[in-house]
């Protein structure tokens, strides 16, 4: 999902060859759904192809997309995707065909663009961690999914007089916050330094009876801005890696 969207700009004709070159080059992870299903996964485009002046881009086909599209009349996906500056785009179109373990997809028409710099949501590699203090006391916060503007988590290893602190009187704004990611750096977990943070929201989770944060990042330097994008987009092909290698 994404944050923040506003003003919206369509992409037509040629630049949407263009753009979908890019993504092709890139490896870009689209985030791919099956419309009237709950079938979604990560994707990217393996080839672009043209036939009877129609381009379209392949993407590798699983079974399990087969098991939830046998049921629906039509198969349309919707794909929303950030590129490397984290504007976000999306788009539907229609599949084609589906022949030797690809799925044929025609180019979309248009290609949604949304000119406010939103944030593109993901599932957090699992184990990594936000710290931050309030009042000397140091919070470790479990991070559930991630943007690159903000967090949700849960608070571990919490007692009552923290939970109760939290509650009567929220800080403003974070200071000296660490994110920690479980992606290893020369043998070391890889950690962003964030200068300032805020905490949006806070919940008991009334099924875990778990205190969940959502944490939104104010401000952090140029180079650690650098470091958390290529940490997000190196996760993001990770992922897609792995599903490739488990699914069939």
């Amino acid at each position: 999902m994404y944050e923040n969207m506003a003003n919206i700009e369509n992409i037509q004709g040629s630049a949407v060859l263009k753009l979908f070159k890019e993504l092709h080059q890139d490896s870009t992870p689209l985030k791919m759904q099956l419309l009237n299903s709950e079938y979604e996964r990560l994707t990217h485009i393996a080839k672009i192809r043209k036939w009877k002046r129609t381009h379209y881009f392949l993407i590798e086909y699983h079974e399990n997309f087969r098991i939830a599209a046998d049921d629906l009349d039509g198969w349309r996906m919707r794909f929303e995707f950030a590129c490397k500056d984290n504007i976000n785009y999306s788009f539907e179109t229609a599949i084609d065909q589906i022949s030797h373990k690809t799925i044929w997809i025609r180019f979309p028409e248009i290609v949604y663009r949304y000119q406010r710099r939103g944030h593109f949501r993901m599932e957090a590699p699992h184990g990594t961690r936000l710290y931050f203090n309030i009042n000397d006391t140091r919070y470790n916060l479990l991070v559930i999914d991630i943007s690159l503007g903000g967090t949700l988590g849960v608070l571990v290893g919490l007692t009552k007089n923290m939970e109760l602190e939290l509650q009567r009187k929220p800080p403003q704004m974070l200071e000296g916050v660490e994110l920690i990611f479980p992606t290893k750096i020369d043998n070391a977990p890889s950690k962003v330094n964030i200068k300032q943070c805020k905490i949006k929201r806070q919940q008991i989770n009334q099924q875990t009876q778990r205190h969940e944060c959502a944490i939104e990042f104010k401000e952090i330097t140029e180079d650690q801005q650098k470091k958390l994008t290529t940490l997000f987009y190196q996760w993001q092909r990770d992922y897609l890696k792995k599903r490739r290698l488990f699914e069939v």
